[in-house]
């Protein structure tokens, strides 16, 4: 097992966690990573992820959380009456999709928290999205 240290979960779920993310590693591409995270994650669990993201690049831009929320939040869309027909002719449940939600501010402060951290995750993948562009342009 790798050298995951975490005391939210128990030493059998590190073991499955650990299993999850080598398979993770595996994958060859984004097309392949997004094929297994649409199958693992809710279209809602994939918005969440993707608005952390969002938020992360805009920090790193120096952003205000103001101009975060407003860059990130949809904007105001009346509902269409014949859409909302067409969604319950289908018959099927249909929640409220993240992609229409706002982020919150409360969001946001926990994403800095962890954002200012030269440890965490997301300066380790910021960093090295930084090495790969800066190897892509010495090879060109």
């Amino acid at each position: 097992m790798d050298d995951i240290k975490d005391t939210h979960f128990t030493e059998s779920e590190l073991e499955e966690l650990t299993d999850l993310y080598n398979a993770m590693l595996t994958m060859r591409d984004s097309s392949e990573m997004h094929k297994f995270f649409v199958d693992l994650c809710s279209i809602n669990e994939l918005h969440s992820f993707l608005h952390r993201w969002q938020i992360v690049r805009r920090i790193e831009q120096g952003k205000s959380y103001e101009e975060i929320i407003k860059e990130i939040s949809p904007a105001e869309e009346k509902e269409d009456p014949k859409a909302e027909t067409e969604k319950k002719s289908t018959g099927r449940a249909r929640g409220k999709a993240r992609s229409k939600t706002k982020v919150s501010s409360t969001t946001i402060s926990r994403v800095k928290n962890c954002y200012v951290n030269p440890e965490g995750g997301y300066r380790t993948a910021l960093n090295r999205l930084k090495e790969a562009a800066e190897k892509n342009n010495e090879e060109k």
